[in-house]
């Protein structure tokens, strides 16, 4: 079975939101989900994933520092050929997902893009949109 790994940082809950609606939308396609927050995952948990979706909310015009630490120390793992994404809440300006998403491309990866950014807390409408974020994944995948 594809393996899907999404790892998140949040700071008041809203990109946590958005990564249970990928992980439902993921395994709903029949996907093998891990889902961590940031503070619990290590570069191992997305070395035998076939995608990764990294989420975090924007702080101060970039991504939370524990997400962004996290994703340089993905620089080890192999990563090149791996379909990759980044996701996140945002108050202000949104920055977090978009730095991410040149990272991931910078390892190889095959990134979907634009990243999933949803402005504050995800109502119904951005809910769905990250149900079809982790479809679009499987699909990609699946190929």
């Amino acid at each position: 079975m594809a393996k899907l790994a999404i790892i998140y940082g949040t700071g008041f809950g809203n990109t946590g939101i958005m990564a249970k609606a990928i992980e439902e939308g993921a395994r709903n396609a029949g996907l093998d989900v891990t889902i961590k927050k940031v503070d619990e995952a290590s570069p191992a948990d997305v070395e035998k994933a076939d995608a990764i979706a990294i989420g975090l909310a924007t702080y101060k015009g970039a991504g939370m520092p524990t997400v962004i630490k996290y994703v340089g120390n993905l620089a080890k793992v192999p990563l090149k050929g791996k379909v990759g994404t980044a996701f996140g809440s945002y108050g202000w300006s949104g920055e977090g997902p978009i730095v991410v998403t040149r990272m991931l491309r910078g390892y190889g990866m095959d990134v979907l893009e634009p990243p999933l950014r949803i402005k504050r807390i995800p109502e119904e409408e951005g809910i769905e949109e990250c149900k079809k974020l982790g479809k679009m994944i499987a699909d990609k995948i699946k190929k």
